[in-house]
């Protein structure tokens, strides 16, 4: 192969690895059609199946009832929005925690205090652009990534 065929292979090569570098799906719904409610296990693990995910919540329990063991066996109500964030709260939650994904974390995006006297019975849906969080009759708030957008009856 002479010179300028090298050269221009090379030029080649590189011009495509740097258009797959640049390559970007847009549009991208991440968003779970309903919650799941996933109980917490002995080992502070809940898992999802459906959706392959899994994660410990004992920083999680030490952080909103300063006990690390205080939610198992609790029903927790986790919700992925359309722009991949992870809502999670249970009964008893001042919060809802709000998650971005990372390699092999989910990092504390944003605690949205919703509730002083903690949530009886919470439940997620998708609202887009927003979150909805019910907890029984006239307590309705939906939610941004971090912040609480609108307060509904």
């Amino acid at each position: 192969m002479n010179h300028l065929a090298k050269s221009f292979l090379l030029l080649g090569a590189t011009l495509m690895l740097a258009s797959c570098a640049s390559l970007k799906l847009e549009r991208v719904d991440f968003g779970w059609p309903v919650e799941s409610v996933l109980t917490v296990n002995n080992a502070n693990m809940i898992e999802d199946v459906r959706y392959a995910v899994s994660a410990s919540v004992a920083n999680l329990a030490a952080e909103e009832f300063q006990d690390s063991t205080a939610l198992r066996g609790a029903r927790l109500r986790l919700l992925r929005s359309t722009e991949g964030y992870y809502f999670l709260t249970g009964p008893k939650f001042t919060h809802v925690y709000v998650f971005a994904p990372g390699a092999s974390t989910l990092s504390l995006n944003q605690a949205i205090t919703v509730n002083e006297n903690g949530l009886k019975d919470p439940a997620f849906n998708q609202r887009p652009p927003y979150v909805e969080l019910v907890d029984g009759e006239g307590f309705r708030r939906l939610l941004t990534n971090d912040a609480i957008a609108e307060v509904k009856k």
